[in-house]
């Protein structure tokens, strides 16, 4: 079977993004991964894939769905505009917990943010409980969890909370640079 590889690296950030998807399972797996080094035969050699994408990949493949979900839009173009961004058809496997959640990030506008607070009142949960569904989103970018903050104030780099459960490094620094990019999209 071949799986679709695409990339899309953030200019000036440490990370890239990566989605692996196929045409009988749909979206298998999306990530944000460290950006490999330049190498001498990196125009020879196609990009070896981390072992925590090969694994989240064959998880997916297991969990075959009854009907596979295609990337709601190209990564690519979201850094171009992110109002391309569309929500997925369904939202990745999970608790059922997990994926109320994940279905509430998809409601949330390009351009907007809710407060963790906000989505558990909204399901019926506790504002800690939605930060770990966060934290467990196995498609970050197409199931939003960067759209959600701590309830202290507008988001800013320094307040713009946790994620993927990095309150700082490469991961935070993403989450604040995608709320910038689709703020000033809006």
């Amino acid at each position: 079977m071949t799986i679709e590889l695409r990339r899309c690296v953030i200019p000036h950030a440490p990370l890239e993004f990566v989605c692996a998807s196929s045409a009988r399972d749909g979206l298998l797996a999306a990530d944000w991964l460290e950006r490999d080094p330049p190498r001498a035969d990196a125009a020879d050699t196609p990009p070896l894939l981390p072992s925590g994408l090969r694994v989240a990949i064959e998880r997916a493949r297991r969990q075959r769905r009854d009907t596979p979900v295609t990337p709601p839009f190209d990564p690519l173009d979201f850094l171009r505009d992110p109002q391309v961004w569309r929500a997925p058809d369904d939202v990745p496997q999970g608790s059922e917990h997990a994926r109320k959640v994940w279905r509430a990030l998809c409601r949330i506008p390009v351009g907007e943010t809710r407060t963790y607070g906000e989505i558990a009142r909204e399901i019926g949960s506790s504002p800690r409980a939605v930060g770990q569904a966060c934290r467990a989103n196995p498609w970050p970018l197409f199931v939003p969890c960067h759209r959600v903050v701590p309830g202290r104030g507008a988001p800013t780099a320094a307040r713009a909370g946790a994620y993927a459960g990095q309150r700082e490094g490469p991961l935070a620094g993403i989450k604040a640079w995608l709320l910038e990019h689709e703020a000033s999209s809006t």
